[in-house]
C-alpha cells in the first residue's frame, strides 16, 4: 500500500474505532526527508489521497494545495528526537483522554501485555495545541512509544505508522481495563519478580523504549524510574536520615 493510501486508511480505522471525531487527530509518515502528513480542518475518517500533504523537516511545503495539521510542529520533534520512528499517530481516545484530563498517566503494572510493549504510558505536561508548548512538553518522554497529552489526548509513535496505529488502540483498551480495575476496587498490580521477569523478555524482544514505572511487593513499593520529583524527595529523605 502507499504511503498516502495508508495514511488514508489508518484515518478510517481512527474514526471508525472512535479513537477521533469531528475534525480531530492527525496521521504521518516519514520517508527520508520527507513527512507525509493529514490536512487541518478535515475529518481525518473521510479523507483522499489527494488531501495528504507532503513537507520537510523543517515544515516546509513540498507537495499538496491544503494546509498542513495544526499539530504539525509535534510530528515534526518526535521524528527529529527519535531516528527510529518512522510514523506518528495523534488521537483523542475518549477514556485515555479522561485519564489525562484527570491527570493521570497509565503507569499501573496491570497487565503483562502492557508491560511488555509500553513500560509505562507517562502523563506529559500540558502544551497549548499547534503552539511550540505541545513539542515542548513531550521534552522528558520522548524514549516512550505512547505518552498520554494533559487535557488533550494521546500520541503514538514507532517504526511505522500501522504499528503506530495499533499501538494507539492498545493505550484505550489498556485505559479501559485501567478504569474497570478502579472502579471495582484498589487495582492488583503484577508482583515485582513477574514485572521483573517481564523486563527480561523485553530485553530478548529488543523492545527498549521506556520503563515500567514502579511495582507492589504487599505495601513497598519498586521504582523502575523516578520523576524529577520524587527524586528530589528520595534524596532529601536519604540527606534527613543522614543527618544532613
Amino acid at each position: 500500500m502507499k504511503i498516502k493510501e495508508q495514511i488514508v486508511e489508518i484515518g478510517k480505522r481512527l474514526y471508525n474505532k472512535n479513537l477521533i471525531s469531528g475534525y480531530e487527530g492527525n496521521i504521518s509518515v516519514r520517508e527520508g526527508d520527507k513527512i507525509y502528513i493529514t490536512p487541518s480542518g478535515l475529518c481525518k475518517g473521510f479523507l483522499s489521497v489527494d488531501d495528504i500533504i507532503v513537507i520537510d523537516l523543517e515544515g516546509n511545503l513540498i507537495e499538496g494545495n491544503k494546509k498542513p495539521s495544526s499539530e504539525t510542529k509535534m510530528h515534526l520533534k518526535i521524528y527529529k528526537s527519535r531516528e527510529d520512528v518512522k510514523g506518528v499517530v495523534h488521537a483523542h481516545p475518549p477514556v485515555a483522554t479522561g485519564f489525562a484530563c484527570a491527570g493521570y498517566g497509565l503507569e499501573q503494572s496491570l497487565t503483562a501485555e502492557t508491560v511488555l510493549m509500553f513500560g509505562t504510558i507517562p502523563l506529559a505536561p500540558y502544551g497549548t495545541p499547534s503552539t511550540d508548548k505541545l513539542p515542548e512538553a513531550l521534552n522528558n518522554y520522548l524514549e516512550y512509544n505512547a505518552i498520554l497529552l494533559a487535557n488533550h489526548g494521546a500520541v503514538t509513535f514507532a517504526e511505522n505508522v500501522e504499528k503506530a496505529y495499533f499501538l494507539m488502540e492498545q493505550v484505550e483498551h489498556y485505559a479501559k481495563i485501567t478504569l474497570v480495575a478502579n472502579i471495582l476496587g484498589s487495582p492488583k498490580t503484577l508482583p515485582c519478580e513477574e514485572v521483573d521477569t517481564l523486563m527480561e523478555l523485553r530485553k530478548k524482544m529488543g523492545i527498549e523504549t521506556g520503563l515500567p514505572k514502579f511495582c507492589r511487593v504487599n505495601d513497598d513499593v519498586k521504582y523502575y524510574r523516578f520523576s524529577r520529583d520524587e527524586l528530589v524527595n528520595l534524596i532529601k529523605g536519604i540527606i534527613e536520615e543522614l543527618g544532613g
